[in-house]
C-alpha cells in the first residue's frame, strides 16, 4: 500500500482518466475500485470530486494534457511510491487479456513519465521470437504459455502479450532452419543493449530451461545461441576444478578461434573424402594423403582430450552427450587397423563430416528435430502399412482371377498397390482391370 504520497490529487486525476479510456463496464469498475482500494485505502477519497470537478470541463484532448502534467508532478514522489503507482496501473490494464491501444498508450507515457525502471529487461518482438522458438524445442510440458509468462512478467512486467502475438505471427509460416536463422539476427541486434539487461536475459533464459530441472539437447543449442549472438558468458555452472590446466583445456574448448579452427578441420575433411574417390589422385600421392589423415585423425584425437580433460571426474557426464559418445567412437575407430577394408576407413572418414552438425547450432536443431519426429513418423508408417495390407486383402478378393500376375497372392497384391500408390506404371493395372 501507498503509505506517503505528495500528490495525492495527482494520482487520483490519472486514476479517473484511466477509468475513463479502459470503457469499463460495472464489473470492471467495482475490480478498477478494488486494486485502488488494495493500494490507497479510503483516505483520499477526499480529493475525487475535486479531481472530477477537473476534467469535467476539459475536452478530450485538454485531459489527455491534464493527465500528463499530473503524471509529471509525480515524479516528485519517492521511488518506492513510484513502483507501487505504476503497478497499480498495471494490475488495472492488464488485469484482463484484451489491452486497449488506449490502455497501453497511457502505460507507456506514465512509464516514461515516472521516470522509474521496475523491471530488469526491456521487452522487444526481437526478443520474443527468440524465446518463442525456446518454447517450441523446450521439453517442458506446458498446457499454454502461461507457466512460462509468469517468467516473462518477472523480468519484463506485464506488457508482454502484445510482443509474444508479433513475434508469434512472423514465425508462424517458417520452417524450423528459417526460425533460428531470423532468431541468430534477432539477437545480434540486441548486441548494443546494456550489459544488466544481457545478464538479465540470459538468468531468465536459465530459468526457463531449468523449470523442470533438465537441460535436453535442443535447450542447449538454443542457449548457445543465445550466448554466442548477444555476447555473453554462459551463467550455467560450468565443470568444476581447481586445477588451472583444466581451466586452461575448459577456455580454450569454449573459445570462438578453436571451434572455427575444428569446423574447418571438419570440411577439409570431407573435401578430402571427396577426393580420395579417385583412385588416380590417390595413388599419384600417397604420402601426402597418408600425411593429411593422420594429421586429421590426431586433431579429433586432441580435440577430445580438450573436452574430456575438464570432465575427468565426471565422466558420466560427459557421455551423457550423445555427441560425445559419437565423436569419441569416431575417433577410436580411426586408430583400429582397418587397412585390409578400405571401404570401411572410407566411411569412418566420411562420418568424420557429419561432426559439422555438433559445431553449427542451426544444423544441430534441425537434426536433433529430425530425430525426435522419427517416432511419429514410424507411427505413420505403421497406419500406411496396415491400410495396404487391408486393401491388399480387398484386391487379391477381387481381382487374383482377372488379374493373377499383379493381385494372385496377398504379398504381390501389396507391392501392386503400393506401386500404384507411388504412381509407378499404375496405368497398367488400371487397363488390365478395365478389359
Amino acid at each position: 500500500m501507498i503509505k506517503r504520497l505528495q500528490n495525492p490529487l495527482e494520482l487520483v486525476i490519472s486514476l479517473k482518466m484511466l477509468n475513463v479510456i479502459s470503457l469499463s463496464d460495472e464489473e470492471s469498475e467495482k475490480r478498477i475500485e478494488k486494486i485502488v482500494s488494495k493500494h490507497l485505502g479510503k483516505k483520499y477519497d477526499e480529493f475525487e470530486p475535486t479531481a472530477d470537478q477537473q476534467l469535467e470541463s476539459l475536452d478530450d484532448d485538454e485531459k489527455v494534457q491534464l493527465t500528463r502534467q499530473s503524471l509529471l508532478k509525480l515524479q516528485d514522489e519517492e521511488d518506492s511510491t513510484k513502483k507501487e503507482i505504476l503497478l497499480m496501473f498495471e494490475e488495472i490494464i492488464f488485469a484482463d487479456e484484451e489491452v486497449l491501444s488506449s490502455e497501453r498508450t497511457f502505460y507507456d507515457i506514465a512509464k516514461r513519465l515516472l521516470q522509474v525502471n521496475t523491471y530488469e529487461i526491456e521487452p522487444s518482438v526481437e526478443l520474443f521470437e527468440y524465446l518463442n522458438v525456446l518454447n517450441y524445442v523446450s521439453s517442458s510440458d506446458f498446457a499454454s504459455i502461461d507457466e512460462f509468462a509468469e517468467i516473462w512478467i518477472k523480468y519484463m512486467g506485464p506488457d508482454i502479450r502484445v510482443y509474444y502475438n508479433e513475434a508469434y505471427q512472423n514465425l508462424k509460416d517458417l520452417d524450423l532452419e528459417t526460425q533460428i536463422h531470423k532468431v541468430g539476427g534477432d539477437l545480434r541486434k540486441l548486441q548494443n543493449i546494456d550489459e544488466q539487461q544481457k545478464i538479465s536475459i540470459r538468468t531468465m533464459v536459465e530459468e526457463i530451461i531449468f523449470s523442470d530441472d533438465e537441460f535436453t539437447e535442443e535447450e542447449k543449442i538454443v542457449y548457445e545461441l543465445l550466448l554466442e549472438n548477444l555476447g555473453v558468458e554462459p551463467g550455467i555452472e560450468q565443470t568444476e576444478s581447481s586445477s588451472g590446466t583444466f581451466q586452461l583445456l575448459n577456455n580454450i574448448e569454449q573459445s570462438r578461434l578453436f571451434n572455427n579452427f575444428i569446423n574447418i578441420v571438419i570440411i577439409l575433411t570431407g573435401i578430402i573424402v571427396g577426393v580420395e574417390t579417385s583412385e588416380e589422385i590417390v595413388q599419384s600421392n600417397p604420402a601426402l594423403f597418408h600425411f593429411i589423415d593422420l594429421s586429421i585423425k590426431y586433431i579429433f584425437f586432441i580435440e577430445i582430450l580438450i573436452r574430456f580433460l575438464p570432465n575427468w571426474n565426471k565422466p558420466i557426464s560427459f557421455l551423457s552427450d550423445g555427441w560425445n559418445v559419437f565423436d569419441s567412437l569416431l575417433v577410436i575407430g580411426s586408430f583400429l587397423p582397418f587397412g585390409s577394408y578400405p571401404f570401411v576407413l572410407r566411411i569412418l572418414r566420411l562420418l568424420r563430416f557429419t561432426r559439422i552438425f555438433r559445431q553449427i547450432p542451426q544444423l544441430r536443431i534441425i537434426v536433433v528435430s529430425l530425430l525426435q519426429s522419427t517416432k511419429p513418423i514410424g507411427f505413420v508408417g505403421v497406419l500406411l502399412l496396415l491400410l495396404i495390407y487391408i486393401y491388399g486383402v480387398i484386391g487379391t478378393t477381387a481381382f487374383s482371377k482377372n488379374d493373377p500376375v499383379h493381385f494372385g497372392e496377398l504379398p504381390i497384391t501389396m507391392i501392386s498397390l503400393l506401386r500404384a500408390a507411388t504412381f509407378e506404371d499404375w496405368t497398367d493395372l488400371m487397363y488390365i482391370q478395365m478389359y
